[in-house]
């Protein structure tokens, strides 16, 4: 009795994990990449349940049908092979295979092609844990936000800076590795016109200790509201000249020794390039437009930034912030609450 229970408990887990209203779920696509997909896997899942019942069907009525009887004690005949049965169960699999085989090929070549010309290019560069967006075609970078408009056809071109990493946005398209030395690419997809939204994203591959904590988030806007996104992501990123934002840039610049890893875009702070790029981590331009920080793990309020800033270990364990950054390293240097204050003024006033 208890092993049944278990069993239907078991079960009621699994189906748990079935919801096509699931943030992350494969059976509810908003882009023509995962569509195509769902209907391959849906017609791999149909053969197989097929087979399934088909072999435990036969299995069943076997069973059953030449089970010993009460009181029957001779031995059945026995058979030596039957060659009917040996060609069909050799010819089956082979026409299902090639059932399956035609629909896999087609959908491999399909997603395989070239992006059009009117295609948003993107390069996606994966860190341990966290993710770089270089939007090629409008010359920034930014981060652990994909911005893409609806009904344009994106392409995104996959890299990694040191491990292996996947990027997989299950609403948008199937996981696609990303490995250091070489550049794959995502299948150029396009999403809905009617799915504007939020989809989330994810790092699929075992990359380390904070793994799991590798996030980051694809924005669908309309045509309208991405052109203006990309405007004010294209301007030079500016802080106000309230007391609190000056010394929290003072910070940013000194004690902080934060450019030491980031870049902000305050046209007076780096001179050096103009070119999109990054150092160690994120550029922090336009840092207060994002929904979140620590690559997706929280929502992107002051309070959460005190937090990160005051102990990021704590909230993403093993990261490279506070391995290598000397306010971290070195007790001696860290930051009172008063200079995280500024600092988390100065970082919120990048609009």
């Amino acid at each position: 009795m208890i092993t049944r229970f278990a069993f239907v408990l078991l079960g009621v887990f699994l189906l748990t994990a079935c919801s096509k209203t699931q943030t992350q779920s494969t059976f509810n696509p908003v882009a023509d990449v995962a569509a195509k997909q769902l209907d391959l896997l849906l017609w791999v899942t149909g053969a197989a349940i097929f087979v399934m019942v088909v072999v435990q069907g036969a299995l069943l009525y076997t069973i059953i049908r030449f089970r010993k009887k009460p009181g029957q004690d001779t031995l059945p005949v026995q058979t030596h092979g039957n060659t009917r049965l040996e060609i069909a169960w050799t010819i089956a699999p082979v026409i299902l295979l090639a059932g399956l085989a035609v629909p896999t090929v087609s959908t491999l070549w399909e997603l395989d092609k070239e992006p059009p010309a009117d295609a948003l290019h993107v390069r996606a560069i994966a860190h341990q844990w966290w993710w770089e967006f270089q939007y090629t075609d409008h010359g920034f970078v930014t981060a652990n936000e994909l911005r893409v408009p609806v009904g344009r056809p994106v392409s995104i071109q996959l890299e990694s800076e040191d491990v292996l990493h996947s990027f997989w946005v299950p609403k948008i398209a199937g996981k696609v590795d990303m490995v250091p030395g070489y550049v794959n690419r995502l299948p150029t997809f396009t999403i809905d016109p009617n799915s504007e939204g939020t989809y989330l994203g994810q790092c699929a591959e075992l990359c380390g200790t904070s793994h799991a904590l590798m996030r980051f988030r694809v924005i669908a806007h309309s045509d309208a509201d991405f052109s203006d996104w990309v405007a004010g992501q294209q301007a030079p990123a500016t802080a106000s000249d309230q007391a609190a934002v000056v010394e929290g840039l003072a910070v940013f610049r000194g004690a902080g020794a934060c450019t030491l890893c980031h870049i902000v875009g305050v046209t007076d702070l780096e001179t050096e390039s103009s070119t999109p790029r990054v150092r160690t981590g994120p550029n922090l331009a336009h840092f207060a437009s994002r929904t979140t920080l620590a690559a997706g793990l929280l929502d992107n309020t002051a309070e959460n930034l005190e937090d990160w800033l005051r102990d990021p270990d704590k909230l993403k364990p093993d990261n490279l912030m506070f391995k290598e950054a000397p306010v971290y390293a070195n007790p001696a240097l860290a930051l009172d609450e008063q200079q995280i204050e500024v600092l988390v003024a100065f970082l919120r006033s990048l609009d």
